[in-house]
């Protein structure tokens, strides 16, 4: 995972996961970030953060209200992290892929998903963190985060917004219901962009 930051105060946003996890018992993410700074041909490792957070998964599935996205903050070094997470119930994965169809073979701009109750937007894609995404041969553009976990009881909304000048954005908004397999696809305009939205259903597994 590689991350950029400008100035000393600058946020990191972590993408991953690319996948959610299913719930079993208590759950431990181990915390250990290190910034690289590289001088010439020497690189210093700085540590940035190194911790431990567990999440009582069992109780909060059970006593959280549905649709509600909690915090948990690492105090550690020389930084603080923020995990955000939320629990969904029957739950399906989706698979986004994105291909385009007409346009630019390079797309500026960004891509979020999210669904019509959970109070969170995912960024798959943004290009002003990340770059410019580049289309490969079949026109399909290879995203880092990809993959969604979703409800089957609500809808998965995908926002596509294409830069068209220096601080402008045309987007496009497309709404799909999870299922259990099989696969959802719609086609959008969006800039100067005509582009094909495919989602593949799969149930979470281990």
């Amino acid at each position: 995972m590689l991350m950029r930051a400008n100035m000393k105060d600058d946020s990191l946003i972590l993408t991953g996961p690319k996948r959610g996890f299913m719930v079993c018992d208590d759950i431990f993410f181990k915390i250990n970030l290190k910034v690289k700074n590289v001088h010439g041909r020497t690189v210093d490792d700085d540590r940035l953060s190194k911790g431990l957070i567990e999440v009582d998964a069992i109780r909060r599935l059970e006593y959280s209200p549905r649709y509600v996205v909690d915090t948990e903050t690492l105090v550690s070094m020389h930084s603080i992290l923020d995990l955000n997470y939320t629990f969904i119930r029957r739950s399906v994965q989706g698979t986004v892929e994105i291909k385009i169809l007409e346009g630019p073979d390079e797309f500026h701009g960004k891509i979020v998903a999210s669904t019509t109750s959970i109070p969170c937007d995912i960024v798959l894609h943004d290009s002003k963190v990340s770059g410019a995404l580049t289309a490969g041969d079949n026109g399909v553009v290879q995203m880092a985060r990809r993959v969604v976990g979703v409800s089957v009881d609500e809808m998965l909304v995908l926002t596509v917004a294409a830069a068209v000048g220096d601080d402008e954005l045309s987007a496009c908004t497309v709404q799909f219901t999870p299922r259990r397999n099989g696969y959802d696809d719609e086609s959008i305009t969006c800039g100067e962009y005509k582009m094909l939205l495919k989602f593949t259903w799969s149930i979470v597994y281990f």
